[in-house]
């Protein structure tokens, strides 16, 4: 176990919120519980958080209402993976969810090894760097210095017309031509291994099949952060490759 992450969690059950505590702190301790949604984001305003655990049933402000005030305003916590958690297992719960601003749902009763999973998971997504990209695409290439600085030439050369692409279908109400620029990324990060950008890929994948134009746009703005930060530090991804002692 690890205090190196911090967790908020929120909900108005005590029994509930004691078991997910509990349960988290098989991996650490370094948690903040919340009575309710008033108080959880009464506390989200006052410094970030690595990861959120909302119920989205509680009083004063639901979980909906946190995740929509997280996402919409300027704070700490805009970007930080906030996962929800209900008794409806309904397609319609969790997709309320996620329009609301969540990255996940989770059904109760959470199993430990779902945790696990989703911890590791995003762990996983937000630790990644330019040494991330460097080492991934080495891997591909088996070690090929100059091959990896090709490849990853020809993705960054590609990525402004795809995301200008999938922009434009979006703000045109183009959703088919938005699905088939999106598909042409997620065929690019599956060849080049970025699990962080294949999994933002996949997500906006997901809503342009349910042809759900207003998710979309909100799931592409997280598509374009995450893209953008890649292109804007290609120069450092490619010194990586230069040099002779990264880590594999």
């Amino acid at each position: 176990m690890t205090n190196d992450f911090s967790i908020l969690i929120a909900d108005d059950n005590e029994i509930n919120l004691w078991l997910l505590r509990e349960q988290l702190e098989h991996w650490t301790t370094n948690i903040t519980s919340a009575k309710d949604g008033r108080e959880a984001w009464q506390l989200l305003q006052q410094r970030p958080y690595d990861f959120i655990f909302l119920d989205v049933n509680m009083p004063f402000l639901s979980g909906f209402d946190v995740a929509e005030n997280l996402r919409g305003t300027e704070n700490y916590n805009r970007q930080t993976p906030a996962v929800a958690v209900t008794a409806h297992a309904q397609n319609q719960q969790q997709e309320r969810a996620i329009a609301a601003g969540f990255n996940e749902c989770l059904v109760k009763p959470i199993r430990l090894y779902q945790l696990e999973q989703l911890l590791a998971r995003w762990r996983q997504l937000e630790t990644v760097n330019a040494e991330y990209y460097a080492a991934q695409i080495l891997r591909k290439t088996q070690d090929n210095r100059q091959l990896s600085q090709t490849l990853m030439g020809k993705l960054f050369a590609q990525l402004p017309s795809l995301i200008f692409d999938i922009e434009q279908a979006l703000g045109n109400g183009q959703l088919q031509q938005a699905w088939e620029a999106n598909h042409k990324l997620h065929g690019t990060f599956c060849f080049y291994d970025f699990a962080d950008c294949l999994a933002v890929v996949e997500s906006l994948q997901k809503v342009l099949d349910q042809a759900d134009a207003e998710l979309a746009q909100r799931h592409f703005s997280h598509l374009k952060i995450k893209l953008n930060w890649l292109l804007d530090n290609q120069d450092q991804v490619l010194r990586c490759l230069a040099e002779d002692d990264l880590m594999l």
